[in-house]
Parts: C-alpha cells; structure tokens; sequence
C-alpha cells in the first residue's frame, strides 16, 4: 500500500481525515497524482487559514493502480483505520462504480466528494458528490460545437467499460439533436488498452473528427499510430484524457491539433480568482506531479471545506453541509447541490494543443 501523502499541523491531538484511493503507479497514475496535488494545495490553504473551527484537515491518500477491486479493499482498510469523513476524487468509472456496488459508502455513510467520474452510473448516486460537469454535458457541448462548426460526420474509439460506453452512449443518443453521423464505434480493451484494431479501422472510416472516448494512455497511443499511418481527421478527447500525459508522451507534431474538453478553466486564464489563487498556490508548493487534472482536486477540496464550514467534522455532517451549498461561487468556477442527480457544474470548454505544444483556448 503506498501512502501517498499526509497533510496536518504538526502532531495534532485531532484531525479531519479526507480519504483518497486513486491511481499512483499505471496506466493512469498521472491523473491520480495531479488529482493528490490538487487536492493537497486545498486543504494546505485551509490548514494555513487556521483549518476548520481551529481542527486541521489532513489528507490520506493509498495507490489502487486504477483497479476497481483494489479502491473497495483500500476504501474498507481506510474506513477501519483513519474513520475519515469523507473520500474524495477516485479515478475512473470502474472504480466509482464498485465503490456504489460494493455499498462501501452507504454502509458507512461516508460520502464521495469529487470523484474523477461524470458517468450517468456514479453521479445521483446516494452519496456521492460531484463536483464538475457530467460526460453527457462534455458529449452535449462537443456536438453542440461541431454542429456550429459544420462538422457532422463522427467516429468513436471507446474503452469498453463503463466509462467508455457511458461517453458512447451519451453520443449515440445527442446526436440526432445536432445532426451527428456516428460513422463508426470502434472499442477497446479496459486491461490491455491496445488500440491497433481501432487505429486499422478508423483509418478505413471516412470521418471528419474521431472522438476517443479512451483515458491517457490508450489515447496517445491512438493519436500515435493513427497520424503516424496518415490519419487526418481532427481527434478530440474528454476530459479525463490528461493533456500533460499527452505532453509528455507525444511529439508536438503528433500533438498538434488535438481538441481537449475541459471542465474547469485553463491556467491563462488569470481573469478568474480561483485561477489567480491556484498559481499561487501551486509557486508556493511546488509539485512535479501538477497536471491539468490538478485544478479539479483543488475545487474538490474547496467544495469539502465549504461543506465541512457549513455542518459537523462528521460524515453527515459534511453529508448536510454539502446539500445546502447552492451556486457556490468559488472564483469563476461554480458548483451547486440543489439537484444531486445532476454535475455539481455545468462547466464545460475546449482547449487546443497548437505547434508549440502549447494548450490554448
């Protein structure tokens, strides 16, 4: 079990534990780390802000590699031996789901705040907290967007899981709204990610944009192979594709062109308070482990201080402060609980990865 990191006052007599089971080695242990790094930036200021009434918030986070049987035994392990208060920011649908299956947070009603997950399956789940945009809202925007841009004819690389297939479902069902041609459905495989099937397929399929319903690695991956053998067709990607991953793993030329849905705002954006407080931050704590993702650990840390500011340093507590938050502002980034069946967001754009390698909006 790898303890990823601890935050707290020094030798505290009490604390606020906030769980954290996420991927820090494999295939997606980008995400996970930059979700810890922004989740730990929250809770840091929080703590530097004299915590919650004078109790600091310590953050405890352990490794499930992304494997949907490793977050439910670590989640139980964390029950038994921090009695946290809630978990936050899980990575993948997969593991959210056996999460809600296993009846891990109703037993012990302990909620999930911030999962990585917009699946239709995770979020209005009892106990569970969203704190973004859902897949749907990133499916609904993106046709929303292509149809405005006179782009009509579609391909999707899907994982075939869960997540995947949530993503592929939202997009068979909008795209009738917008004049979609859902050209070609290509899946692949959750365990392997190998997507040389999909890349020969695709690449046969007269399509104008390929949407890779897919996580990191899978989808650098794709857009490897695919423009390597002379694909041309614009390749965009949900949210939970990591864009510093793509970075680190592709060239620019691979890279350029590609279409990021993102659901918060860019670090450019300076105009926005939260964006301003972030840097700061992130110049006062420095981290190699930042990413894209990182912004969405940190709102999830500041929706738990707000609902740990509004109730008790229990989990219904937490549970009852969480319900009354409406319109949170929280510097340009709003989220509310008003209707739990829906993202605690609506907050969906896109980003381009230009010549340089450069995200631009």
């Amino acid at each position: 079990m790898l303890l990823a990191s601890s935050i707290a006052l020094a030798a505290p007599a009490r604390d606020i534990v906030i769980a954290q089971v996420a991927p820090q080695t494999g295939v997606q242990a980008s995400s996970g780390k930059a979700y810890t790094a922004g989740l730990r930036l929250g809770f840091t200021a929080a703590n530097a802000n004299g915590g919650i009434n004078g109790v600091p918030v310590r953050l405890v986070t352990v490794d499930d590699a992304y494997k949907p049987e490793e977050t439910v035994r670590l989640a139980k392990e964390l029950l038994a031996r921090e009695s946290p208060v809630a978990f936050a920011a899980t990575v993948g649908t997969a593991n959210a789901d056996a999460l809600i299956k296993a009846g891990v947070l109703t037993e012990s009603g302990v909620p999930l705040v911030g999962p990585s997950s917009g699946a239709g399956s995770v979020i209005g789940q009892p106990g569970i907290y969203s704190t973004k945009a859902s897949y749907a809202d990133e499916v609904n925007q993106l046709f929303s967007t292509l149809n405005s841009m006179g782009l009509s004819r579609v391909a999707v690389l899907y994982q075939d899981d869960g997540y995947g297939r949530d993503l592929l479902n939202s997009a068979n069902a909008l795209a009738p709204k917008y004049k979609i041609e859902l050209v070609a459905r290509s899946p692949y495989d959750r365990i392997t990610g190998n997507v040389e099937k999909p890349i020969n397929d695709l690449l046969k399929v007269d399509t104008q944009v390929i949407f890779l319903a897919a996580i990191s690695a899978p989808a650098a991956n794709f857009i490897k192979g695919y423009k390597q053998r002379g694909g041309t067709a614009m390749l965009i990607g949900p949210s939970p594709v990591d864009i510093a991953y793509l970075q680190k793993n592709l060239s620019k030329e691979q890279l350029r062109g590609y279409v990021a849905s993102t659901v918060g705002p860019i670090e450019t954006r300076t105009s926005l308070p939260i964006i301003r407080d972030y840097l700061k931050l992130k110049a006062a704590n420095p981290s190699p482990d930042y990413g894209i993702r990182s912004l969405e650990g940190y709102v999830t840390a500041r929706v738990i201080v707000a609902g740990l500011q509004r109730g008790k340093a229990t989990p219904d507590g937490l549970q009852q402060g969480l319900k009354s938050i409406r319109a949170l502002d929280l510097g340009g980034v709003s989220v509310d609980y008003s209707d739990l069946k829906r993202g605690g967001s609506n907050y969906v754009d896109f980003v381009t990865i230009d010549r340089s390698g450069s995200i631009v909006r």
